[in-house]
This record gives structure tokens, sequence and C-alpha cells, in this order.
């Protein structure tokens, strides 16, 4: 190869890495960790690190720059500060017992990891609360779009927004990590699986038109915003049809006001006191519809008979709203 040609190449490499370089953005994130509840945690023989994406996933112990130490001293808060690339972080803290580097003694093993997204200003005062062994719960947010009128999957992107990520809502298009994906096998169900922590949620879908950022394309105009309350016992999967709006009762997370039994069912499922129901929906852990009821009766019967066996969704619809259940289908 001619030196020329290398020469040309290594210019067009440093201006590659500098366009890479000048892309990446770094913040100054400080987290805080309250070991009060950490069972067992003995500050006389224990080190706490933090280990994550930003971190390398260094083995805990094992890179001093990772230690975390109380805020001030006896205190059971403690910190680190950490400078971190724009993007998606992924991490856990880590007990280290007697100055021994080990992965055994996490918060919790395995999945899923703590999570933030860092973009921009929208971290807030760029700093992370956590509780030891508070551990996320992964819910899986689905939207059914068939009856979306207008909606072209051709131009149309689907955003989920709603104060998940920080008491401010992300502008619809803004947020890469709030966006959602067509479900493969159903083109007009979108998908989403979004790290929670224990709490009280609101959020509202949104259409995106031609990649631009807006407020305007909601499911509703007014300030009606659907609501979930995660905790242990949370059904993990959502189902949601684009435009049923929650009212009166149906504000209220996951309450289910109607008699549905048996829980698990093997054949035939009832519900009864559906007086006011115009509509009822079941859906798979895909999110696909399943069965579809019109309801004209105080008590309806739905032959689950053939069903695979899992973990299904029931969305009972009426004037002011919807109520989800979950059934098991033995």
């Amino acid at each position: 190869m001619k030196k020329s040609t290398l020469k040309f190449l290594a210019i067009a490499m440093f201006f590659l890495m500098g366009t890479y370089v000048m892309a990446q953005t770094q913040y100054s994130i400080t987290f805080t960790v309250d070991m009060t509840d950490a069972d067992p945690f003995d500050p006389a023989t224990d080190e706490l690190f933090m280990s994550g994406s930003f971190a390398g996933w260094a083995q805990p112990g094992s890179d001093p720059a990772f230690l975390m130490v109380p805020v001030e001293p006896g205190s059971m808060i403690y910190t680190h500060t950490a400078t971190i690339d724009s993007g998606e972080v992924q991490y856990k803290y880590f007990r280290v017992i007697d100055g021994a580097a080990s992965w055994d003694n996490g918060e919790w093993n395995g999945d899923p990891n703590r999570k933030i997204y860092i973009q921009g200003d929208a971290l807030g005062d760029d700093a992370i609360s956590n509780v030891w062994g508070n551990k996320p719960i992964v819910i899986e947010f689905t939207v059914n779009m068939t009856d979306a009128d207008p909606f072209d999957p051709a131009t149309d992107e689907v955003y989920i927004s709603g104060n998940m990520y920080s008491p401010d809502w992300t502008q619809p298009g803004t947020f890469a990590p709030f966006k959602m994906s067509p479900v493969t096998d159903s083109a007009m169900y979108y998908r989403l699986n979004y790290t929670l922590y224990e709490g009280d949620y609101e959020y509202k879908y949104f259409r995106v038109i031609n990649n631009e950022p807006s407020w305007n394309n909601g499911e509703w105009a007014e300030e009606i915003n659907r609501t979930l309350k995660v905790d242990t016992a949370t059904i993990s999967k959502i189902s949601d049809i684009w435009g049923d709006k929650p009212a009166g009762i149906f504000n209220e997370p996951n309450e289910f006001t109607y008699s549905m039994y048996p829980n698990p069912v093997l054949t035939i499922l009832n519900i009864d006191n559906t007086t006011d129901v115009s509509q009822i929906n079941v859906y798979d852990a895909t999110g696909r519809m399943v069965r579809t009821v019109e309801v004209a009766t105080a008590s309806v019967t739905i032959d689950v008979a053939d069903l695979q066996t899992g973990v299904y969704i029931v969305n009972v619809h009426n004037e002011k709203g919807m109520q989800s259940s979950k059934f098991i289908k033995n």
C-alpha cells in the first residue's frame, strides 16, 4: 500500500474518531444507596461497591474507583459520583466482605439490573437515590392500534410518555427509550419493556408523525392519564387499546369491581355484574386478542377451553372506560 494511501487513511480515522468523541456527552452522576435495612450488612467488615455498564462490569472490590463511602461518618447512606456517557446505563450495588473481591454479594442474583437513561437534562439534578434490595420490576406495555384513526404505520411511530422516568414527562419523539416497537406477529400491536420501581405512575400513548416530536397526537386531548400501580403483586404485562380513556373509578390502577371466577380456570370463565358493560376483550401474554365479547346481559360466560396454559388479561369496557384483571388458564 502506498504511503500516501496510509496517510489518507490515518487522517480519515483521526477525523472519524474525533467526530465520535465529540458526539459523546459525559455527565457527572451522583448515586446514593440507603443501607439502613440491608441484612446482612456490617460497616465494620463490609465495603460497598458499584458495578455496571459504565464500569465495564468490573468485579466488585477489584477497582477502588467504584468504592462507595458514607455521606458522613456513621451514616448508613453511601454515595459515589461517576462520570458516565449519555445513553442507557445498567448497574447494581454489591457488598465486599473483608476486602475479598466477589460477585456473590449483590442486592439480588441475576436480572433485572437497575437501569437509568442519560439524555440531555432529562435526569434533573443529576442524582440517583436508591434503597438496597429495592428490586425493579420489568413491565411490558402493549397497545393495540388496530382501531386508531388516523394511524399509518408507514409514517407514524408510537411512543409512551409519563412520569416513569422522572416527574417531568418527556415530549413524545425526543426520548428513545419510550419508543414502542411493532409486535412481530401482529403489526398493529406495539410493545415496550420498561423497568420500574414500586410506586404509582401515570402515562399515555402518542403518535409521532414523520419523526417530528410533538404533544399534539396523543390518544386524547384532555388532561386524563392512564394510571399504574407497581408493586410485588403488579401484573407485569399491561395490555391497552389506543383511545380507551380511563374515567371515574377506572382511574384506580388495577381495580376490578366485577366478579370473575373460577381462577384458575379450565374451560368456562364467568364474569358477573356486567349490566353496565359493553365489551370484554381477552389478551394472551403476547398482547394478542384471543377473545372479544359484545355484552348485553348481567353475566357473561367465556369459553376458554382451547386456550393454551398461561396468564391472560381481561379488559372490561363500559361508557366510563376500562378495568383490567388477569386469570390463569390451566
